[in-house]
């Protein structure tokens, strides 16, 4: 018997956004090094500029657009040739503006280096709202297939664009070399959307295109607009959340840290280093979290609406433990070679500081990601929304209060970016054994927690031992970087056994 196709479809989603994600992550690394400091700052207000503009101008489209499909495909086409009407205009009004006026909007942001990155940003502002909405229609009509396609087409692109162009402009500036890095975002948009227009041409259209292969399908477009505009704007103020947070950051963070007496310079170098360069770093584990909440949502959702508790409470148990020891796992590996990942990586001491400061946020993302995914799962959508809301006022508040006090910057920064993770999860985790009264985590937290701590200190004192016997002739990068390997893959291999140990699995059938 051959896989389901939900199934192929759910892995083949799961594997694009993997590999989108794992190459966007790691391509930051030499991107960072080619910027430096206060360039990988100038990247990430300017990114930050565009992704609040972003999310602001495609809304909930996309994503209402998809479920509308879902229903009826007639009705979404005409959807879709009305939304990108709409899309394109909104989209060349704010991308024209944000070109003409990026001198000002960069004065106002605090840098006057931000006028080019801007300016290089603007197309995408057209370009990447279509083929969002693309994208939506697609996913309303299973063609799941083209959409992982041409996502690994967009980030291909994109990398290649931003590695290309900030090589070849680093000599004329800083400013010029992130514009260009910023500019991959409309190459790889643009491939993207060529590539799915082929496919929607030669294939899709064919299928979904004609009057008779939507059957009996009646098209009842007035009625069913009110239910698609209110949908949009539902799912525009819950995905607006996280993109206003970043933009809020961006703007009050330097200007902070220039009222606590630093230069404009410092202020953005220093941004770079924990906004940019070390964030980067400590969110890469929660990759693996984030695949687990792509294949959770599905199932947890089956199960709850066939009311099989037992079944829901053994998942939900399951996985939270899971990402329990994951992220405790990967948390002690950022808070022994923090330092370590920072030169490595990046050339940059300071940069590892902010890697060990930020050491737990594996594990708090991680149960953060996992609670969200199941409280979405039994229908309580609003919930991880209020946590989330709470979480980025604290963070800002806590910005604004700690990152001018002298001294304190780099501190206050980072306690702000904890906060928010911190209360978001706390909140999910309440509401999640609040609408799981009935369920008990049968592992303790805290045996097992005390347990691997010991575990990965003993490791690591042991291999640093082996390290300068075995190793003391070997560059110093490579002694680094092996002890570094062989105690994140022992550390891993450590989790999984007594996972599978604790939970009476079998690990090879």
């Amino acid at each position: 018997m051959g896989m389901p196709v939900f199934l192929k479809q759910l892995t083949l989603r799961m594997s694009a956004i993997f590999i989108v994600k794992a190459i966007g992550a790691l391509v930051r690394i030499p991107l960072f090094r080619l910027l430096g400091a206060e360039g990988v700052g100038l990247y990430q207000i300017a990114y930050s500029y565009y992704g609040f503009l972003l999310t602001f101008i495609s809304g909930g489209f996309p994503t209402a657009l998809a479920f509308m499909t879902a229903k009826n495909q007639k009705q979404g086409k005409v959807l879709l040739k009305a939304t990108t009407f709409l899309l394109m205009i909104i989209g060349a009004a704010i991308g024209s503006a944000s070109y003409m006026l990026a001198p000002a909007i960069a004065d106002f942001m605090g840098d006057s280096h931000l006028t080019v990155p801007i300016q290089y940003i603007a197309p995408a502002l057209f370009i990447v709202p279509l083929l969002s909405l693309m994208r939506g229609f697609l996913q309303g009509v299973e063609h799941y297939g083209s959409i992982a396609a041409s996502e690994v087409v967009e980030q291909i692109t994109r990398v290649v664009t931003m590695l290309a162009l900030t090589t070849l402009w680093i000599g004329y500036g800083n400013d010029f070399a992130v514009g260009g890095a910023v500019f991959g975002a409309f190459t790889g948009a643009a491939s993207a959307l060529v590539f799915l227009l082929v496919m929607f041409r030669f294939r899709v259209w064919q299928t979904y295109g004609s009057e008779e292969n939507f059957g009996s399908q009646r098209l009842t477009i007035l009625p069913d607009i009110s239910c698609y505009l209110k949908m949009a704007m539902a799912i525009l103020v819950t995905r607006l959340i996280v993109p206003l947070s970043e933009f809020l950051d961006a703007l009050i963070i330097p200007h902070r840290l220039q009222d606590a007496g630093l230069s404009i310079s410092q202020a953005t170098r220093i941004f770079g280093e924990i906004s940019g360069m070390a964030t980067i770093i400590v969110y890469l584990p929660t990759l693996v979290t984030d695949a687990l909440s792509h294949t959770l949502v599905s199932k947890i959702a089956e199960e709850w609406k066939e009311k099989q508790s037992a079944a829901v409470f053994r998942r939900i148990r399951l996985a939270i433990q899971l990402t329990w020891m994951w992220g405790l796992s990967s948390s002690l590996f950022l808070f022994f070679y923090g330092y370590e990942l920072g030169m490595l990586l990046f050339g940059n001491s300071s940069v590892g500081g902010a890697i060990r400061y930020l050491s737990l946020i594996p594990l708090i993302t991680g149960i953060r990601e996992i609670t969200t995914t199941v409280l979405w799962a039994q229908d309580k959508k609003k919930e991880p929304m209020i946590g989330l809301v709470a979480g980025t006022v604290c963070s800002i508040l806590l910005s604004y209060a700690l990152v001018g006090i002298p001294g304190f910057g780099y501190e206050g920064v980072i306690i702000s970016i904890l906060s928010l993770e911190y209360i978001a999860m706390t909140w999910n985790f309440r509401m999640v054994r609040k609408q799981n009264k009935e369920m008990s985590l049968s592992f303790s937290i805290a045996k097992e927690t005390i347990r691997l701590l010991l575990i990965g200190i003993g490791y690591f004192q042991l291999l640093h031992h082996l390290s300068e016997m075995y190793l003391i002739h070997a560059p110093g990068y490579l002694q680094e970087a092996a002890e570094m390997a062989a105690f994140y893959i022992g550390i891993t291999i450590y989790t999984i056994l007594r996972f599978v140990k604790t939970n009476k699995m079998k690990l090879f059938l």
